[in-house]
């Protein structure tokens, strides 16, 4: 399917506005969490780590899953949301894939795991507001991960990331659309017949 000028237009109008939204939303979560509890909150060993490089991952791939929604997909509606669909889709696979069943089932693998790393960089930090509340304890030594309550690890890493990447891009829609969308001129004849009737009123 071809993409249109108008449609290519849009997709360059959604992408920066969801970068923009999304660093926004990570920048304020970090805020938030030093408020909080500054005695608990955890500097950032490395800004280009573990801020800049995963949120360029994340707008790379919701650039390149959108691009190709709306190079394939005839509605577009479905196209906006194609990279939450991918997000659910990846995020569900990484966690049944490195599930165990051995003393009770649970979550286990290593922080050198691509599929952890791909969970890690698709992590918010408004998300991790909550480990100031509820935070994940387990085996985390040598290299392995292996959290001890698999519901709590599911919610945090899996649920709220995919519950925020559908909020950020139905926001990130109506941003677009107010701030970019043309709006209707009203004809300077109609204007001129309007401030007529309004005066001879």
């Amino acid at each position: 399917m071809k993409i249109s000028k108008a449609d290519i237009r849009y997709l360059g109008q959604l992408i920066f506005t969801w970068t923009f939204l999304n660093l926004s939303l990570n920048m304020i979560g970090l805020f938030i969490t030093k408020m909080l509890n500054e005695a608990e909150f955890s500097y950032i060993d490395s800004v280009k780590n573990e801020f800049v490089m995963p949120l360029v991952i994340q707008s790379l791939l919701f650039t390149f899953c959108i691009a190709a929604a709306y190079q394939f997909l005839k509605n577009r509606k479905y196209a906006d949301y194609v990279f939450v669909g991918f997000q659910i889709v990846m995020f569900h696979l990484i966690f049944f894939l490195n599930l165990k069943i051995h003393h009770g089932m649970h979550f286990e693998s290593t922080f050198n795991n691509i599929g952890v790393r791909y969970l890690s960089n698709g992590g918010q930090y408004l998300v991790d507001i909550l480990y100031l509340y509820f935070p994940i304890n387990g085996m985390f030594d040598n290299g392995l991960f292996k959290p001890d309550n698999l519901g709590t690890f599911y919610i945090h890493w899996i649920l709220l990331n995919i519950v925020y990447y559908f909020g950020l891009t139905w926001i990130s829609i109506k941003v677009a659309k107010f701030f970019f969308e043309d709006k209707p001129e009203v004809p300077v004849a109609q204007k001129d017949e309007e401030s007529t009737e309004t005066e001879s009123e």
